[in-house]
């Protein structure tokens, strides 16, 4: 098995990589730094589908996680970082994906529920859930918030890969 997670930095994508190490799978990290890891990492931008692409070829998966952290004041630079890094990345792997002459199964994007109105009436799911941003009262980072994860999502399912099945992971 072959698991290409872009987004190296991150806790989510060492916890991944190391448990899918230990397991056997062959695990390349895209990151935008080199670290010693006993698993593969290659060096990205995030940006384009560059040399990096072609690790995508004949992967069963590709976990993309990327994102400027959003533990952060929300100035103007901060906001754009925090967009630009999610919806530019996810191009890029869209684009490098839907290149490839034999494409990974499974795309795993994460995402965010904050896609979703904020509602103590109800759940918000998949099946019923409303995405919000319209609410009268919502505060100006909540609708930020939420056009980060449209734009994100727009860019995630968009993207032209029609021999590989997509998943957004939208977690709180």
């Amino acid at each position: 098995m072959k698991i290409v997670i872009p987004g190296g930095s991150g806790q989510v994508c060492q916890l991944l990589a190391r448990h899918f190490h230990a397991q056997g799978v062959a695990v390349a990290v895209l990151s935008r730094s080199a670290a010693k890891t006993p698993w593969r990492t290659v060096q990205w931008d995030g940006c384009e589908a560059g040399a990096w692409a072609a690790g995508l070829e004949g992967a069963d998966a590709v976990i993309n996680l990327p994102g400027r952290s959003v533990n952060c004041r929300y100035d103007a630079r901060r906001r754009r970082e925090i967009l630009e890094s999610r919806v530019q990345t996810t191009r890029a792997v869209g684009l490098a994906i839907a290149r490839a002459a034999c494409p990974p199964r499974l795309w795993m994007n994460v995402s965010t529920a904050t896609i979703y109105r904020h509602a103590l009436d109800r759940p918000m799911d998949e099946a019923t859930g409303e995405t919000g941003g319209r609410e009268p009262d919502a505060p100006a980072t909540w609708r930020f918030s939420i056009e980060v994860a449209r734009n994100w999502e727009r860019a995630f399912f968009d993207a032209a890969t029609p021999r590989t099945r997509k998943v957004a992971l939208r977690s709180p």
